[in-house]
Order: structure tokens, then sequence, then C-alpha cells
């Protein structure tokens, strides 16, 4: 079939890519002077043909309904390829296969998703919101890249099984609920985002009792389709409203470089909380350290977790990282279980930034009922002794370093 040549007119414009035309009749209902809506045949007009002759503003609708979906992803990346700038929804339908469509689809580059069942207004808020997002500036030759306006601050657990994942994941959840806006919409409606790259793989969204589609090895590849949307249709969220990105390999790649994924993300996210306990410091990408505003190294009173802190520091220096953003947690206090927080932390030269009683019987207890120890126990010594950290993060980089009252008084105690 010829290729229809769109004009800007009043009414809202829609093209539907497809290889067949099953669906122009229940769209065409449902937006009844609302949009023109046109079916363009895939099997004779290849997206490169879609991408050059198409005029004015339209919107691409591509059906990722039963068989179609992906035929349509395939289509939605030739696209993208071709540089195409109409901005491409889904067109999909309930059904256990959806969570794998819209995956699917915010992979090959569609920006959003409608459900054919949706009303009218539903699908017009879509494709307004849509054709209202200005498209990105061109680059500037010789012009440096605006920073990021979202702070990163790493979480590093010196060796596994210290702790860190499980301070990460309630550290994130409370943040989450106290600067969550619910309903606003876009980033500021998920306004942390806890980025899992510790090892065990997985700790994270097992902790928060989340499912994960779309992960780090992925994000990776898909920056450049990494927007408002995708923050709030690909990533996994909490009930809290905070957004999971972790690991769906065994480790992280052995050579990557997420210096532009850590920007987007630090571009959407007010606040990146990145956990990557377990994994050597000398393993831990330099971008990571780097756009880190503070690093924080958790450790216990074992003396493998002080070897693994003493390699940790020595990677750092190593590295030439090892800085005024370096900062010590000791967890799982035990007043009587050897080295004083204060000693640990003049042994090895660090800040001490807080110290957290010992409470793993409570978190495995509070763990076993698929909750968090904020939820089931929000008086428990460990959650009051997270409330300062809590400020730290959510009131800016330049608070001074603290140690909860409980702290401070085993530490006494146990001088």
């Amino acid at each position: 079939m010829p290729l229809p040549l769109m004009h800007q007119t009043p009414t809202l414009q829609l093209v539907l890519y497809a290889p067949d035309n099953r669906h122009m009749a229940r769209l065409g209902s449902t937006l009844s002077g609302q949009a023109q809506l046109i079916w363009v045949d895939s099997r004779e007009v290849s997206p490169q043909q879609l991408a050059r002759t198409i005029a004015g503003a339209p919107l691409v609708l591509l059906d990722y309904c039963g068989g179609n979906a992906s035929y349509s992803s395939e289509l939605a990346r030739q696209l993208a390829a071709a540089a195409c700038a109409l901005p491409m929804v889904g067109v999909g339908t309930e059904g256990p296969e959806q969570a794998q469509h819209l995956l699917a689809a915010v992979r090959a580059g569609v920006r959003d998703f409608i459900d054919i069942d949706n009303s009218a207004a539903q699908m017009l808020e879509v494709f307004d919101r849509l054709t209202r997002q200005p498209a990105p500036p061109p680059a500037t030759a010789g012009a440096p890249a605006a920073a990021p306006a979202g702070r990163l601050v790493l979480l590093h657990g010196v060796r596994a099984g210290v702790g860190a994942s499980m301070l990460a994941v309630h550290l994130a959840a409370q943040l989450a609920l106290r600067l969550g806006h619910p309903g606003s919409g876009g980033p500021a409606a998920n306004p942390v985002l806890l980025l899992d790259l510790g090892q065990p793989h997985g700790d994270g969204a097992l902790y928060l009792g989340v499912e994960s589609h779309f992960g780090y090895e992925d994000a990776l590849r898909s920056v450049e389709r990494i927007d408002a949307t995708f923050a709030t249709t690909a990533l996994a969220h909490h009930g809290s409203g905070l957004a999971l990105l972790g690991m769906a390999g065994t480790a992280l790649p052995p050579v990557h470089e997420p210096a532009a994924l850590l920007r987007q993300l630090r571009g959407l996210f007010p606040l990146v909380l990145a956990d990557t306990g377990g994994v050597p410091m000398s393993q831990v990408p330099a971008a990571l350290l780097k756009q880190a505003q503070e690093i924080w190294l958790v450790a216990d009173q074992g003396i493998g977790s002080l070897v693994s802190l003493d390699q940790a520091v020595r990677d750092l220096e190593q590295r030439e990282l090892r800085d005024e953003r370096l900062h010590l947690l000791v967890n799982r206090y035990d007043p009587d279980g050897g080295l004083g927080d204060r000693q640990i932390a003049e042994r090895f030269g660090l800040p001490l930034l807080a110290t957290l009683p010992e409470r793993s019987r409570a978190l495995r207890a509070s763990t076993g009922l698929g909750r968090l120890l904020t939820e089931s126990a929000p008086r428990d010594p460990y959650v009051r002794a997270l409330q300062p950290l809590l400020q730290r993060l959510a009131g800016g980089r330049d608070a001074a370093p603290i140690t909860s009252p409980i702290a401070r008084l085993a530490s006494l105690l146990g001088r």
C-alpha cells in the first residue's frame, strides 16, 4: 500500500504500524472524534521508509497483542536504528505475558504502553504526555554535558556477610517513604533508586519481596532509552515507592563502563543508593567510585571483616580514591565483641559515621515474615539507629558524622 503523507492538523494523528489492521475498528471506535488513525502495513513499508518519508508529528502505535510482540519489538529496534523521531507506543492487553511484552517494548525503544481496553481518556493522557515532551536538544560540539542533579551514595560491605545489603534495603525503602510524593508521576514519585550490585546477587529483590525482569546488564546496553517513562515502567518497585535495579547474572560483568548509565540514572533519581557489598574493592567500577558523593565502608568486629577492610582501604589508596568522601559504618556491634567501634575507626584512619547494634536474630525473623524490620518492629534498636543516617541522606552530604545514642552508649561501655 502507498505510504500516507500526514500533515499537522488540530486532530491528533496516529499511525498503526502493524502487519494487519485487526485493531483498527476497536481503536477507531474508542478514539472516535479524538484522533485520526491510519494503518500502515509493515509488510509493505519498511521501518526505514517510514522513518524517512512520514511527515508531521504523529505517534506510532505498535501491536503487542498476542503473537505480534516479538515482531513489533524488531520493528521498534529498526525504527530506532533509522533515527526515527516519532514517539512509539505499544498497544497490548491484560494477560500473563503482559510483563514480558512490556519489558520487550521498553528494551526495543518504545516510549510508553497502553492497554487496548483503556478508555479514550486513558489513551489520550498517554498520547498527550508524549507529544508534549520536548525532543532532546542537539549536542553542541565542544559544549560540556550538564552535570546530573541526583546524588550517588555508595554502600560497600567490605566482605560478604557483614549486613551491607540488609542495611541498604532498609535505608532505601525508608528514604523512598520519606522523600516520595505518591501520585505526582515521573521521577518525583520514585525519588530513590537502589542499585543492587552486591554479592550474592539478588539479595535486594529478595529482602524487598519484588521481582525484577530488567537487570543492570540490560541497562548498560540501553542507556539511551532510559527516561522517566522507563523508570516507572521497566524497573521493579517496592510498595514504599523505591525503584530497584539489580543484576541478573551471578557477578559484575568483567569489563564494563557504567559512567554513562550512572549519569543517566542520577538525572532521573534525586538519590541513587548503590550497594556493592561482598564485591572486592578492586572489582568495583572506577566510574561508580568517582561519581559517588559519599563512600560508606561497612564492616563488623570480626577478624575476617577487619582484614577485608584493610584490603579495601589499600585498594582505594592504590587507585588514588581515598579522600574525604570515605566513611566507616560498624555494623552488628557488640560491646563485648572485640575492638570498639572508635578503636576500629582510629586503627584505619577513617571517620566513624555510625554504629549499628547487633540485631541479626530480629532481622532474620522479620525477613522470614516477608517484611522489613522497619515494618514489623519500627521501635527496634536497629531501626532507631538508622534514623541519623536517614537524616543525612535526606538532608544532603554536608551533615556532620553521627553515631546513634545507643551506639555511643555501647561504645562507652565497651571501653
